[in-house]
């Protein structure tokens, strides 16, 4: 006899437990049965008070048990508990009819567990003591129960929460009208519908649940919404290939945004015309994820994604739809409203993430992302901060790290998102829609790669009997674009411009650029003097330092390093090999005093500190190019190493002589084995000694002594954490940065955040008339890897334009935002993006606001899964349904991410 088979499948077990005290039940089992009163009448056994049967790795405890041999009916009642392995039952009472193999439950309750062993389970007296027990990955119940196979069941009235909803009453659920349910392997529900508390919100036909580790099936669909891209759909379908592959298939739709009204054309054609969004996209899509853990030494994840967008191509020059060009006038063409009809077709994403221990200190990482244009990224997303990346940038490093030494190698790509280029397609301008009525292929932006850089580096060991410490760094690094010849092909100026244009020294700074003139050196194919080529460079880093003690109040430490390289350019074969010589001192000193409450102990101190660095100049020089006017020459920097210290314009080493004052104050705390940092501060100021540096090309303008004073602090107490810093020029009482943070997050799901920032940047316009972005700023943007600190900010020697004088600009962002999670499962979220300069182009009336999300959410308290909506309110623009989001976490193998 099967006496709870039924009951197992009401509980989503399938076990067969006899009914006697080792007595030999119809189906040859036996069982052992424990009860405070056990009888044997008329064919039926009764057990009462206490009852417990227990057959090998199942326990039945119920307040009574019954069995009648004449109709195979046997029931349970009164806190019946059941447990076989991890899996354990609840119910008021149980009717089995072991004929029929069917089961009647009243209060039942099936959970799978885990975090707990079966034996602790099987020791449980009560059922309260069995739900509170390990965690609780499902809770499940039915009202009519089947068996039809020995794992298998057909469910009638099927409930079940499929998450770690604690051992309570879930906030939410799944019903089902009918139920086939293969143990361990997959639920194929009839009707389901998903409540939350009693209310039903969403409904089905036909649901395939995995219910085992690693199952395949359909994961939760994914609906979103929004002014950019209309209606969206995912429905993702996760393949398990074994126990350390699988794959995610997610195909999906986009409607695309609706039309919207275009001013400028209108006011051409006389009419108000409506038309689609040059952002966002349109069409099917299909994203595949493979996931991969082999060993515990490898796990990786990669992506690939293709898009079939419906949307207009964009021009890639102008940034607007490809329009018919109109002539009004010999050689003078004007744009229609009239869109040309040429999709956008296929686009896509790939990534790869990917980390290994090879064994014998080698290791491997790669982080590599793909997208197949420029505007890929802002297209799928209405966020301004992603809409603002200009650049993507994929990683790969193999390295060996032991006491002795580091040896990697090491690849670095980017990719310019700056503009609407596709890079694995032409972007061949047709006749009808150029500006000259002639057809043409623009010249894309071109990035300089590292492909590749090898590195030796040595650390510091003890020499001359550990009087002395040395160590050296090798770097071999080649820096070249992957196309265009081996050259960036940015013309006369230096810099990439889509409509092929250049703006000269002397040029109003007020000149619109559809005003400035032809460069006619870029993009002709050509290694023009004033360009970059690819090049390779050599560096050899030696350094060499010792310490004395001062007594018992100070340490000295002086330093000795050279830095030489010798760089060949890939195009032409020119060679430069470029040396300097940097002395380092240090003389610094520790105050700290302990103080000890109970059993805390508190230690300040207080460490004084002066820095000072000395490059007498250098040897040779570096790679130069031709200046725009081509009067002179110009260093070409490549990367931080070529603009490690001040340069004069045909590539020498200008010397220097800096120096830093700072103190630093700690306050750690120690409470038993743990040990935090509440507070740190550091307060300092920066001087430059030479009084020399070069600005936009003049290799000798005299600067002040002073640089920045500088300030950080870093804090922490309870559920607060926060961190400021501030820099200021001396001379000119400039606040040249001011960032700030905090955070506070009390874990429950609770917080508010926000962090500001103030910088004092260079304007494009001056860049573009020839100041150097590294000239201008705070200190930590400025200076070279090589210097103590930067050049200070002052107007360019040759800036003399009555509209706008100075060179530089404010640049400021501040980012706040709130998170609330009230106590029935709403969650509220609120973000706000400021920019406090920020002006209307045309009113110059103040609009700080440049965008607000606000979120409303639901979920139940395990947070299982949470719903939310999300409204986008932009500057200037109507508020925006910005989507649904659905997160799924805590399923096992029913679905994660959303």
């Amino acid at each position: 006899m099967t006496f709870l088979a039924p009951v197992a499948l009401t509980l989503w077990v399938a076990a067969q437990i006899p009914l006697a005290t080792q007595v030999e039940l119809p189906t040859g089992e036996t069982v052992e049965l424990a009860a405070d009163y056990v009888v044997y009448e008329n064919d039926v056994l009764t057990a009462r008070g206490h009852c417990e049967l227990r057959s090998g790795p199942n326990v039945l405890r119920a307040d009574e048990v019954t069995y009648s041999e004449a109709t195979q009916v046997a029931t349970a009642t009164g806190n019946v508990m059941f447990v076989s392995g991890l899996m354990a039952a609840i119910a008021d009472d149980v009717r089995v009819d072991l004929r029929s193999n069917e089961a009647t439950v009243k209060g039942g309750l099936f959970m799978q567990k885990k975090g707990v062993t079966p034996e602790a389970l099987q020791a449980a007296k009560t059922p309260d003591e069995l739900r509170k027990l390990g965690e609780t990955p499902v809770l499940m119940s039915g009202t009519r129960i089947r068996r039809t196979g020995e794992t298998a069941f057909s469910v009638d009235g099927l409930a079940f929460t499929p998450c770690q909803c604690g051992p309570g009453e879930p906030s939410w659920r799944v019903e089902a009208k009918e139920a086939n349910v293969k143990m361990g392997e997959r639920a194929i529900l009839t009707w389901p519908v998903v409540y939350v508390r009693s209310v039903p919100v969403f409904a089905l036909p036909w649901l395939y649940l995995p219910l085992a580790e690693r199952r395949s099936g359909l994961l939760i669909p994914r609906p979103s919404n929004s002014g950019l891209n209309g209606f969206a759909l995912d429905a993702p379908v996760f393949v398990t290939l074994g126990e350390s592959y699988d794959l995610t298939f997610t195909p999906g739709i986009y409607t695309g945004g609706g039309d919207i009204t275009n001013a400028y054309f209108s006011s051409i054609e006389g009419t108000e015309i409506r038309e689609p969004r040059t952002n966002g996209v349109k069409g099917p899509r299909l994203l595949t994820e493979f996931r991969y853990v082999p060993s515990d030494h490898t796990r990786g994840r990669a992506t690939l994604g293709f898009l079939y967008d419906l949307r207009p191509r964009l021009n890639p020059v102008t940034f607007d739809f490809l329009r018919v060009h109109r002539q009004i006038a010999e050689n003078t063409w004007v744009p229609t409203s009239q869109i040309i009809d040429d999709k956008r077709g296929l686009r896509g994403e790939a990534s790869w993430q990917h980390t290994q221990d090879l064994g014998d200190g080698w290791h491997d990482r790669v982080d590599a992302y793909f997208v197949s244009d420029g505007f890929y990224t802002r297209d799928l997303t209405a966020d301004l901060l992603v809409q603002n990346y200009n650049y993507l940038r994929s990683t790969a490093v193999v390295y060996q790290r032991r006491d002795d030494r580091y040896l990697g190698l090491d690849v670095s790509l980017r990719q310019d998102l700056r503009y609407p280029f596709r890079f694995f397609q032409p972007n061949f301008i047709p006749t009808a829609a150029s500006a000259t009525g002639v057809g043409y292929n623009p010249h894309g932006p071109t990035t300089f790669q590292r492909l590749p850089g090898l590195t030796l580096a040595l650390p510091q060991r003890p020499l001359f009997g550990g009087r002395v410490m040395g160590g050296m760094q090798v770097e071999y690094s080649r820096l070249a674009p992957l196309r265009s010849g081996g050259f960036a092909d940015d013309g006369a100026d230096g810099f990439f411009s889509p409509a092929g244009t250049w703006r000269s020294p002397g040029t109003p700074l007020e000149t619109p650029p559809e005003l400035l003139p032809k460069d006619g050196l870029e993009g002709n194919g050509l290694l023009d003097p004033s360009e970059r080529e690819g090049r390779d460079r050599v560096t050899l880093s030696p350094l060499l330092s010792t310490s004395y003690g001062l007594g018992t109040w100070a340490r000295l430490t002086p330093s000795l390093g050279l830095r030489q390289d010798v760089s060949v350019g890939e195009v032409s074969g020119r060679t430069a090999a470029r040396g300097y010589a940097l002395a380092d001192l240090m003389l610094d000193s520790q105050l700290a005093r302990t103080f000890t409450d109970r059993d805390t102990l508190y230690r300040h101190t207080l460490s004084p500190s002066v820095n000072l660095r000395y490059v007498p100049g250098g040897w040779g020089h570096g790679l130069t190019a031709l200046n725009g006017t081509g009067t002179g020459t110009v260093p070409l920097v490549y990367d931080e190493l070529d603009s490690g210290v001040p340069l004069q314009s045909d590539g020498r080493v200008r010397g220097f002589l800096h120096a830093v004052v700072a103190v630093d104050q700690t306050l750690r705390v120690r409470k038993g084995p743990t040990t935090r940092e509440p507070l740190r501060l550091r307060i300092g100021q920066g001087f430059d000694l030479s009084r020399i540096a070069p600005v936009a090309g003049r290799d000798t303008v005299q600067g002040s002594v002073l640089r920045d004073t500088f300030a950080r602090l870093s804090a922490s107490a309870g559920v607060l954490t926060a961190g400021a810093l501030v820099r200021m020029d001396p001379t000119t009482r400039d606040i040249t940065q001011l960032s700030a943070d905090f955070t506070i997050d009390n874990g429950k799901g609770n917080a508010l955040y926000a962090r500001y920032d103030d910088l004092l940047a260079v304007k494009q316009l001056s860049i573009d008339r020839g100041l150097d972005p590294l000239a201008q700023g705070p200190d930590f943007v400025r200076r070279g890897v090589d210097m103590l600190v930067g050049d200070a900010p002052r107007p360019l020697p040759s800036h003399n334009d009555q509209v706008d004088p100075s060179p530089t600009e404010r640049a400021q962002a501040l980012t706040a935002g709130t998170r609330i999670k009230l106590g029935f499962g709403l969650g509220l979220r609120y973000e706000a993006l400021v920019q406090p300069l920020y002006k209307d182009l045309n009113s110059q009336e103040s609009q700080p606001l440049a965008q607000q999300t606000f979120g409303v959410s639901y979920g139940p308290a395990c947070d299982c899964w949470r719903i939310e909506g999300v409204v986008i309110l932009r500057r200037n623009q109507t508020p925006e349904f910005a989507g649904v989001n659905l997160s799924v976490a805590g399923f096992g193998s029913f679905g994660s991410g959303g």
